[in-house]
């Protein structure tokens, strides 16, 4: 599964869950060019009339200085985006594994008995036997050989608990795009905010740099977070992996009788 979702404007099916994403670069935009302004007021009118602007020209190069604005904020956000989730993937990723603690729900009978008659006897793992040669020659490790033969076989099972669990939520990614780039335009308002806090008068209130600070952080990290939480642990209980199994196997039962 990729790292990070794939992020872009849909204008395949224009919808009114979806047309808003037209806007959001305004918000970043419109706060870094707004605040440039309050601090700058004498540059948009010194601007106009070297340019010799009218009233709709003007408000027509505001708009367009204001969506650029959000849109390279937008591109910003995204490389660092990009840039923390390379980092932590060599550093977090590497002190901390990201190991599902379901070996335990792997080994119970109900499931397994479901997932062979979902799997079939084909990819179902074999029950873990002693070679015959070592059953013969009576050596003294064959206690330990049973026991990493049986280690085995469950991490087998726990294999087959996680990819099944990815199956039956197939459609379903880990974070939707239309939340992935809701983030990344809060986090290009926390650095149209930071650069404000820093070059304008807006240094001396510290509740700026908090916000800044904030929408930066979690905008920067929510994707790999997101990820790492689904690494690392179930997306689906027990209970609901189970019903969501059975249905599938039902549907599959539904279909080859349908084609009788």
């Amino acid at each position: 599964m990729a790292l990070l979702s794939e992020v872009h404007v849909n204008f395949g099916q224009v919808t009114f869950e979806r047309i808003y994403q037209i806007f959001l670069p305004l918000i970043p935009g419109g706060t870094l060019v707004g605040g440039l302004l309050l601090a700058h007021p004498e540059f948009a009118s010194h601007t106009t009339s070297v340019l010799g602007l009218g009233r709709y020209s003007r408000i027509g190069l505001a708009v367009f200085t204001v969506y650029v604005s959000g849109l390279l904020l937008y591109g910003v956000s995204i490389s660092v985006m990009g840039t923390f989730a390379l980092v932590a993937a060599f550093t977090i990723g590497k002190k901390f594994r990201a190991v599902r603690d379901n070996l335990a729900l792997s080994q119970r009978p109900v499931w397994r008995r479901l997932a062979t008659g979902f799997l079939g006897n084909d990819l179902v793992p074999s029950l873990p036997t002693l070679p015959p040669a070592l059953a013969q020659a009576g050596q003294a490790n064959v206690p330990q050989i049973l026991t990493a033969l049986q280690q085995q076989y469950d991490f087998e099972w726990q294999d087959w608990y996680n990819a099944l669990q990815d199956y039956v939520l197939r459609g379903s990614p880990v974070i939707s795009n239309e939340i992935l780039f809701l983030w990344t335009y809060l986090q290009a308002t926390g650095w149209a905010l930071l650069y404000l806090y820093l070059k304008t008068p807006l240094r001396g209130h510290w509740s700026v740099s908090l916000v800044s600070a904030s929408l930066i952080f979690f905008g920067a990290t929510f994707a790999y977070g997101a990820h790492f939480l689904y690494w690392k642990y179930d997306r689906l209980t027990y209970w609901d992996f189970l019903a969501r199994l059975i249905n599938e196997i039902r549907t599959l039962e539904a279909e080859k009788r349908s084609t009788l």
